[in-house]
């Protein structure tokens, strides 16, 4: 196992160091990206699942890396997004920025890959943390390959939301568990402090909420939607897996392995321990919701759905039983692959038609009738209508929050899924039901998108068909 954890760290390290010695533009190095992400696709494939924690001495520090189910489906959903997103960027960056940038493109993916994989698979919070600050620093350059006002001011405040909240907030967390002797590896064992001592634990819970910020609730969400103004690969990348769900698998595993999911659900079921979270998820998903209906933009529009969903998941996270946990790990991965698919739809818009509004997207939508299809099923997925990849985690999500009387995140859920029909249904109108259709030139999309799309949506059709057999996986490894 830990050779395999080891070749998922060390394959996009040494491909950030080789993107120097080589023109972007040459194909070769396009199939030597492929070729290392397929390798890294089969490793956490084949990884071994298992409770043990390796260590891995540094002489001043150790780092501790472990292969739970979390970490499992995690470390694919990774590997799966770095291939779509290398297949996409091989022709959207030869359009959209120039070629000297391209080189920095590469290297700061291959850095944040390789930051998200030693999230994915550390053993306690310290090896966590470590990659989560790099995976700020690292991803922050990508968000001004293209330098202007606008990038610029996002660049600022995600270094400033991110760095401030990791060291002010998620970083004490960490030194105050270790201050009381709480054990912080990912292991069921030595909680009786936090059990004896309910207000310290709601203290510590309230700043890893609020410490990691790329769970994007209010007020620490302004960030995600700003950075829309980064490059199509970049938002996807980081609207998908890389930023946001790093936010959410770490709080699974403070639930499940810090806390318990017993005593989780002790300190949720008062308002004044954690309860207040499933208000403020709830506040946040609507606003989200409806600040997406109201944007014209088409990215802006997709990044505030996106905080909608995160503030479902942190919500099952926190009704803390099994069906919940498995229902926000569900969501997890079909909310992954429909969005990435949504801003690389987004992508062809931008980069191929030079359109980025809403009005202008829907002028276009009757010429585009199949990408439009695809927008509809993944914008649907997500909203959670029935038999659609979303819809499954949202269930068990729903299912849950009734059993244990959560009737408020119920309603909140709800709300926010019919408003995000709202606007998502207006560009699917147009592409299949406008009567007046506006003469424009079409132009070609560039084969690697059109391949990156498809196979994404293919992977999102493809678990609604084999849901009850990722389910019951799941069940045999579940904590």
């Amino acid at each position: 196992m830990l050779e395999n954890i080891t070749t998922l760290l060390l394959l996009p390290l040494i491909l950030s160091q080789f993107c120097f010695l080589t023109k972007k533009r040459d194909s070769w190095f396009f199939a030597i990206q492929i070729l290392v992400s397929i390798l890294c696709l089969e490793s956490s494939i084949s990884i071994g699942i298992s409770q043990k924690v390796f260590i891995v001495d540094l002489g001043f520090f150790s780092l501790k890396f472990m292969c739970d189910i979390y970490s499992y489906f995690f470390g694919i959903l990774v590997s799966v997004v770095w291939i779509l997103t290398i297949l996409y960027s091989h022709s959207y960056l030869k359009d959209e920025i120039q070629s000297r940038k391209i080189t920095k493109f590469f290297y700061y993916i291959c850095l944040t890959i390789f930051c998200t994989y030693g999230n994915a698979y550390a053993g306690n919070l310290e090896t966590f943390f470590i990659f989560y600050f790099l995976m700020i620093l690292f991803t922050a350059p990508l968000i001004i390959l293209e330098i202007n006002k606008s990038t610029i001011r996002a660049y600022r405040l995600y270094l400033k939301t991110q760095i401030y909240t990791s060291l002010f907030l998620f970083l004490p967390a960490i030194i105050l568990l270790k201050y009381f002797k709480i054990n912080t590896d990912f292991i069921a064992d030595n909680r009786d402090f936090l059990l004896q001592n309910h207000q310290f634990a709601s203290l510590i819970m309230f700043l890893f909420i609020f410490g990691v910020a790329k769970n994007c609730v209010l007020p620490f969400h302004r960030w995600i939607t700003r950075t829309t103004v980064a490059s199509t690969p970049v938002s996807a990348l980081l609207h998908s897996v890389a930023a946001v769900k790093s936010g959410s698998f770490i709080i699974i595993k403070i639930a499940v392995y810090i806390y318990s999911l017993n005593y989780t659900k002790f300190l949720s079921e008062n308002f004044f321990y954690c309860g207040w979270i499933f208000y403020l998820c709830g506040i946040t998903a609507v606003y989200s919701a409806y600040r997406a209906y109201k944007t014209t933009k088409l990215k802006s529009r997709f990044a505030y759905s996106t905080i909608s969903q995160l503030s479902y998941i942190l919500s099952s996270i926190f009704i803390a039983n099994k069906l919940a946990i498995m229902g926000a790990v569900l969501h997890i991965i079909s909310h992954s692959l429909c969005k990435i698919t949504l801003f690389f739809i987004a992508g062809i818009f931008s980069s191929v038609y030079g359109i980025h509004g809403t009005k202008e997207a829907a002028k276009l939508a009757p010429h585009l009738k199949f990408w439009i299809a695809c927008l509809a099923f993944c914008g649907a997925s997500i909203i959670g209508i029935p038999y659609l990849p979303g819809s499954f985690g949202k269930d068990l999500m729903i299912i849950s929050e009734m059993q244990t009387h959560h009737y408020s995140s119920v309603i909140f859920l709800i709300c926010g899924s019919l408003i995000n029909i709202l606007y998502i249904f207006p560009i699917i109108k147009a592409g299949f039901f406008s009567k007046k259709v506006a003469k424009i030139h079409l132009k070609e999309i560039p084969l690697t998108m059109r391949l990156a799309i498809i196979i994404a949506v293919s992977l999102a059709l493809t678990m609604s068909f084999f849901i009850n057999d990722l389910i019951n996986f799941f069940k045999i490894y579940e904590v």
